[in-house]
């Protein structure tokens, strides 16, 4: 499994983040609205800034922590909910990690399902084996587009759906290992798989009767020399980022085996300073029967005499 795979997403289906709400509100109206579908661990209002910061929010929101995934579920399937007059965002809340970090802030209905970039040989089964297997997140798509070989665009009627499905990573169809991102950009990433297209064809050999390999300059536009370099961006990025999880795995097997031996030695270190106590005893025991003996002698023969 890729090391970017975050094993901690658990804690994250019991979360669901509420915003726009009004600027008045407290604790107690919040809870009114939720507490009825289930127990709420914890709640966390923010309306400032930082704690004693005297700038408040445009806009509060709210993190709501429930007993389990279930109550989130029946929360969501419930919207909309209003207080006053403001109806309020409800959304699942996501982790941010090193792959996605703005994935936690970023609300869509769209999302791309392609190959992982490690996987560079593999190509997507078909939009029908895609379809079925999204099912499961309960929502209905609306377009299902194959951009290419390696990555389709799924659009789903709600927004909640693209969460569950990023909430649920990793993903494996007919045992082969599918990576789903949220799709903030459409035409961005229409432009990215264009470039990858046309940077496959750069390099073309001539018709037969000539041996001339023809290398014609790739001409883009604005547009797509932005997402080349966000694509050539991207791809260093995720190198280096494949470079320090490999080191930082290799440092802490041998961290790992460095502690171990410092067990050991500690061990060994216990085991003969007991080991040296023992004799220490033994030596004043020795010690005190000599001293004994030579008073006997000593005794003995005061008495012969």
């Amino acid at each position: 499994m890729p090391a970017y795979i975050d094993q901690s997403l658990e804690p994250f289906h019991k979360q669901i983040h509420i915003g726009n709400l009004p600027n008045d509100v407290n604790s107690k109206q919040i809870t009114d609205i939720f507490d009825h579908f289930g127990i709420i661990i914890k709640l966390y209002l923010k309306h400032r800034m930082s704690k004693n910061s005297p700038i408040l929010l445009p806009s509060p929101f709210a993190i709501l922590i429930f007993e389990n995934r279930e109550i989130v579920d029946k929360i969501m399937a419930k919207r909309p909910f209003f207080i006053n007059d403001y109806q309020l965002f409800v959304r699942r809340c996501l982790p941010i990690t090193r792959r996605y970090p703005y994935e936690g802030h970023t609300t869509t209905n769209k999302m791309l399902v392609r190959i992982p970039r490690e996987s560079h040989n593999e190509i997507l089964p078909n939009n029908n084996i895609i379809t079925e297997y999204l099912k499961s997140t309960g929502g209905q798509i609306i377009r299902l587009e194959k951009l290419d070989e390696k990555a389709s665009l799924v659009e789903f009627e709600d927004y909640d759906s693209v969460d569950i499905c990023c909430l649920s990573r990793p993903h494996f169809i007919n045992n082969q290992m599918i990576e789903i991102e949220k799709c903030a950009d459409e035409q961005q990433a229409r432009r990215r798989i264009q470039y990858r297209l046309k940077s496959r064809g750069i390099f073309k050999i001539s018709p037969p009767q000539s041996t001339t390999i023809i290398s014609p300059t790739l001409t883009l536009n604005n547009n797509e020399q932005v997402a080349q370099l966000q694509l050539i961006y991207r791809d260093t990025t995720n190198r280096f980022e494949n470079e320090h999880e490999q080191l930082i795995s290799s440092l802490q097997t041998e961290w790992e085996q460095i502690a171990k031996k410092r067990i050991r030695l500690q061990r060994l270190t216990l085991d003969y300073q007991q080991k040296q106590q023992r004799l220490k005893e033994e030596n004043r025991q020795l010690k005190k029967l000599y001293n004994e003996s030579l008073q006997e002698i000593y005794r003995m023969q005061n008495q012969r005499q």
